[in-house]
């Protein structure tokens, strides 16, 4: 996130790294990292450094209440420990282990923590890779992280339904666009915008539906997916290392969760990934409905946002702005 929380102290998580991790005398820089958590710098007087991530988990986009999104979070991380340990996927950077042998801690009834090693890596952001030679690479390695689906616990993994996070929420808000909001500076446009082209968003709904339908049931060649493998979470390190971080959406689904963000009609070249995996098709519809899982989840997200009360911060600018290009593509 782009601004910091206005009620995490840096004595409370300094408090934290020292309990938990043994990480002391730290001094802590906010980083505006991303659009999920928050984010931390953590400096030791030996020179050692620590990337601190911290979510909120009120409206989590992993579950309803805090507590189930913290155990979410705890399989998820958990998860990426043993592709790291006991699948030896050294590009996976996943969390520190801390001393009573966890890695996700409960700060209060809001916040869950993580530490990751820090890495210095070359500047990257969500959206399309650089060049095809960084996103074959990044295939590969995603491939590799399908391959050792048989060899990690999946017993606790979240099995995706390409569920839609707050779709109620959505639908409640189209079907409010004659009441007036009044939550902040970006109600009354995001209010107006919707009143033109709900019906659109009516019609990605039920093309998405549609899609599902084609694809649920056959779980048999499902793998142990990312979620999110877009230039902003495949990212090289300055000493030229390729490196896959941000898992906290890893879950049980079909591979095409993670390759329609890497196979489309500009890039159609997907024999990276079969190189490595030897499958020898996808399914298109598959493609197709994680594509539109995505937007319609982010409209859902900016709309809820804008519902609720807020100010002229650059996440809400950045939500105003997303929600009409989420729409409008």
């Amino acid at each position: 996130m782009k601004t910091q929380p206005p009620d995490l102290g840096w004595e409370v998580i300094a408090n934290a790294l020292s309990l938990h991790w043994g990480i002391d005398d730290v001094s802590l820089t906010y980083v505006p990292l991303g659009f999920g958590s928050h984010h931390w710098v953590a400096n030791e007087p030996c020179g050692r450094k620590w990337l601190v991530t911290i979510d909120d988990l009120r409206n989590h986009h992993l579950a309803d209440l805090p507590a189930a999104a913290f155990e979410a979070l705890v399989v998820a991380f958990r998860t990426a420990v043993a592709l790291r340990d006991m699948a030896g996927l050294r590009f996976v950077v996943g969390p520190m282990v801390n001393g009573n042998g966890g890695c996700v801690v409960r700060m209060d009834q809001h916040y869950a923590m993580v530490v990751f090693p820090h890495l210095d890596v070359e500047p990257s952001d969500f959206g399309e890779f650089r060049n095809l030679e960084d996103r074959d690479d990044a295939m590969r390695l995603i491939g590799a992280v399908h391959n050792a689906t048989s060899i990690v616990p999946l017993d606790a993994l979240r099995r995706d339904t390409l569920e839609i996070f707050n779709r109620a929420g959505l639908f409640d808000a189209l079907s409010t666009l004659d009441l007036e909001w009044d939550s902040g500076p970006y109600a009354t446009r995001a209010q107006g915008f919707l009143r033109d082209r709900g019906a659109l968003v009516f019609r990605k709904f039920e093309r998405f539906d549609r899609l599902v339908r084609s694809v649920a049931g056959d779980h048999s060649e499902w793998v142990l997916t990312h979620g999110e493998p877009h230039a902003g979470n495949v990212i090289r390190t300055w000493t030229g290392d390729l490196v896959v971080v941000d898992w906290d959406t890893v879950a049980y689904a079909p591979r095409e969760r993670d390759l329609w963000m890497m196979v489309n009609d500009a890039s159609p070249d997907w024999s990276a990934y079969r190189d490595v995996t030897g499958v020898s098709s996808l399914s298109q519809a598959a493609l197709d409905a994680y594509r539109l899982h995505w937007d319609l989840m982010e409209i859902a997200i900016y709309v809820s946002w804008l519902r609720q009360p807020h100010g002229q911060t650059e996440e809400m600018e950045i939500a105003w702005s997303s929600l009409q290009q989420y729409i409008a593509r």
